[in-house]
């Protein structure tokens, strides 16, 4: 069986990954560089907070709450930093498990190769994606990753999926959306054909917990650009 890191399990969850009661699965490392990023410890190397799992070894820690899922029409979700770089694990584990009955969700920035999207695209159930900005200059800016891949990513998503099984999140991000460019952005995606948008405000990370230099550092970055 492969192996993957894993950072965090987080059980018991409603309302915030999909319906009924759901686990979040929090895979390390991630493509993008956001500046407010909320889950650090997933990129920055001099963290050392996860735990190589196996499929079988993460499946003995979801089990616990198989009526939870079974009851309530949950499951699992998969996020981190970015699942889809862990996409044959996830792969291994649908296959092994499928029987099980739980719905699968996912929360991915979409900022990978096309075919790490394809080798699970059929097997989720629903797919939350963090939009960051849909403007190219802003989201490259914020991010540090290609709008073009994932905006060629999301189209392809939707045109593959349809757009009942995503839903499309929009930050308004802390110094950076002063004229509320995410209502721009959530326009632009209802235009595009979406119908699941879901605007919410980014947490400075530091109000809630501390965070490694290298992340600090990296925010600073972004504001001294945005201030220029």
């Amino acid at each position: 069986m492969q192996t993957a890191k894993i950072t965090a399990i987080d059980r018991i969850r409603t309302t915030t990954d999909g319906e009924g009661v759901t686990t979040l699965v929090v895979f390390a490392s991630c493509p993008l560089r956001c500046a407010y990023c909320i889950n650090p410890f997933t990129w920055d190397t001099d963290i050392d907070k996860f735990k190589d799992m196996s499929v079988e070894q993460l499946y003995n820690e979801l089990k616990i709450d198989s009526l939870y899922f079974l009851a309530t029409g949950g499951g699992v979700c998969f996020g981190g930093g970015e699942p889809l770089l862990n996409h044959s694990f996830i792969r291994e584990f649908i296959d092994t498990y499928k029987e099980e009955g739980w719905k699968y969700n996912m929360e991915t920035s979409l900022s990978v190769k096309r075919e790490f999207l394809d080798d699970v695209i059929n097997d989720i159930d629903h797919f939350f994606v963090d939009s960051k900005d849909m403007d190219k200059n802003r989201y490259e800016l914020y991010t540090k990753g290609n709008y073009d891949l994932f905006y060629e990513n999301l189209m392809y998503l939707k045109d593959t999926i349809g757009p009942e099984r995503i839903t499309v999140r929009v930050p308004i991000i802390p110094e950076f959306h002063k004229h509320e460019e995410y209502k721009e952005n959530a326009e632009l995606l209802k235009s595009l054909g979406f119908k699941h948008i879901q605007v919410f405000h980014y947490v400075i990370p530091e109000t809630r917990k501390k965070i490694s230099q290298k992340a600090i550092d990296n925010k600073n970055e972004f504001l001294a650009k945005i201030k220029e």
